[in-house]
């Protein structure tokens, strides 16, 4: 019995029947893969039961919601009601997956066993197949979840050559109601008494340094604090129906074009959004006069830590200043409040949030996510929303792997919405490439393939500013002629 954190239980607490709070990991192989290789994929993942807890796992709520859940051994565990097959309608193209992956989106996962499904699709053009794997973020985030795609692949990749015997797995009775309070009570006694005063030390802390970098800088948190942000058509209550595409770029492309304007990737990439963004809403005769913002995921973990399971996560505010029509002042604007972001982060300590969350009682969390649920808060006059969307960028393995089930082309990654928050845009890059997945709010964002082509868009107007920016600057620089 594993109880989890207080992070990893808030996105269990925020869940509702249009709040799914799944993600999911898509691999597209190029790969002979037939129905006589099920069998074959059935036993890696049982082989790998023992060595990824978290498959064999399932959650358990305390009674009164005395402490978060725990995690415990599935006694009735049966790996065939995670593993899904279905094969793609002709012909197989960018239009029938991306419908398919929607579908996948929209169902929420079982509590009562392991909160994971693995959909095995085929059907997709030019013979590939996509491995969708589809796990809730209580079990992991973007960091955990890199390496636990990578123990996975190496099995059944083919590259661990070892036998793929499964040991025996003897799981034990589930816990009794009796057993889960008193636990509880134990953990209560052994762990977050003892932390309390340091954890009150970290809260003090940490809230002076914000109010100090507020007088010195000024805070970005505060700042949206003190003024709501506008709203748009992503935020108001999410309906259960979810839209998805898929964008590539060339990751060299964009590390280019980072390198020219003195930012990084994380800089292009935000930019890129913000760019689509506007010109949705401008489409669509929406876009406000005040700039949006952004929530960005970023590690919160020590430098060097490892971890399969779990979540470790703080957010970066930033403004999307999509009230400039200039790309190469928006994307400056965005680079500057990155920047302060960062600081910010830096100040307030980036554990200040995740520590803070397992000292929050789950009661609390539970009667907050129903209370919204049951008012629509996100549709009243009166609503701000903390965000305005979300983006998220995570660096994906860079070398293309392949083995005995074929050559991993592309890795894609969505990550969840949250009530109020209607559109999430995740990169990740792997083996050369920028793999971008837009999800919406099926109710807000009907023809999500504009925004996703926006993205190029974007791309293309920064590249063209950059370029035209270094020829002016060329021609300043450039000796004047003789004068005849």
């Amino acid at each position: 019995m594993q109880r989890i954190s207080g992070q990893d239980a808030s996105f269990l607490y925020t869940e509702t029947p249009t709040v799914l709070m799944h993600t999911l990991k898509i691999q597209i192989f190029d790969s002979n893969y037939g129905d006589s290789d099920y069998p074959l994929l059935h036993s890696w993942l049982e082989s790998a039961l023992h060595t990824v807890p978290m498959l064999r796992q399932r959650v358990m709520f305390v009674p009164g919601n005395l402490h978060h859940p725990v995690m415990v051994d599935d006694p009735d565990f049966d790996l065939e009601s995670h593993i899904y097959r279905a094969a793609l309608p002709a012909p197989g193209g960018k239009a029938e997956f991306d419908q398919m992956i929607s579908q996948i989106l929209c169902h929420r996962l079982d509590r009562q066993r392991p909160m994971w499904e693995l959909w095995a699709l085929t059907g997709l053009e030019g013979g590939r197949v996509a491995i969708v794997h589809k796990i809730h973020h209580c079990l992991a985030d973007g960091v955990a979840t890199v390496r636990y795609l990578d123990r996975v692949f190496q099995r059944y990749a083919g590259c661990e050559q070892r036998e793929m015997t499964a040991p025996t797995w003897q799981p034990h009775p589930l816990p009794s109601a009796r057993k889960l309070v008193w636990q509880a009570l134990v953990d209560h006694a052994r762990y977050d008494i003892r932390r309390l005063p340091a954890f009150l030390a970290t809260l003090l802390r940490g809230t002076r340094n914000l109010l100090r970098f507020n007088r010195e800088v000024g805070s970005p948190t505060m700042e949206i604090m003190a003024h709501p942000l506008p709203r748009t058509r992503f935020n108001h209550t999410l309906s259960a129906r979810r839209s998805f595409t898929t964008r590539q770029f060339s990751l060299a492309d964009v590390k280019a074009l980072g390198k020219r304007l003195n930012g990084s990737i994380n800089d292009v990439v935000v930019a890129m959004g913000a760019g689509a963004v506007r010109n949705y809403l401008l489409l669509h005769d929406d876009l406000p006069e005040q700039p949006l913002c952004v929530a960005v995921p970023v590690s919160a973990d020590e430098t060097g830590a490892v971890r399969e399971f779990g979540n470790r996560t703080t957010y970066l505010p930033t403004c999307l200043w999509t009230n400039i029509n200039d790309p190469l002042e928006r994307f400056r604007k965005i680079k500057k409040s990155t920047a302060v972001g960062k600081q910010e982060l830096e100040a307030m300590g980036k554990a200040f949030v995740p520590d803070l969350m397992n000292f929050l009682p789950p009661a609390f969390s539970i009667w907050k996510t129903r209370r919204k649920q049951r008012m629509r808060i996100a549709d009243r006059a009166d609503f701000n929303p903390r965000t305005n969307l979300i983006i998220s960028n995570v660096p994906g393995p860079q070398d293309q792997q392949s083995g005995q089930y074929g050559t991993l082309l592309d890795l894609y990654s969505m990550g969840p919405l949250v009530e109020g928050v209607g559109l999430n845009i995740t990169a990740w890059s792997y083996a050369g490439n920028l793999n971008f997945s837009i999800m919406g709010c099926k109710k807000a964002l009907p023809d999500i393939d504009r925004l996703a082509d926006g993205l190029m868009q974007a791309l293309e107007e920064l590249q063209m500013a950059a370029q035209d920016g270094a020829e002016q600057v060329l021609q300043t620089l450039a000796p004047e002629g003789d004068v005849e």
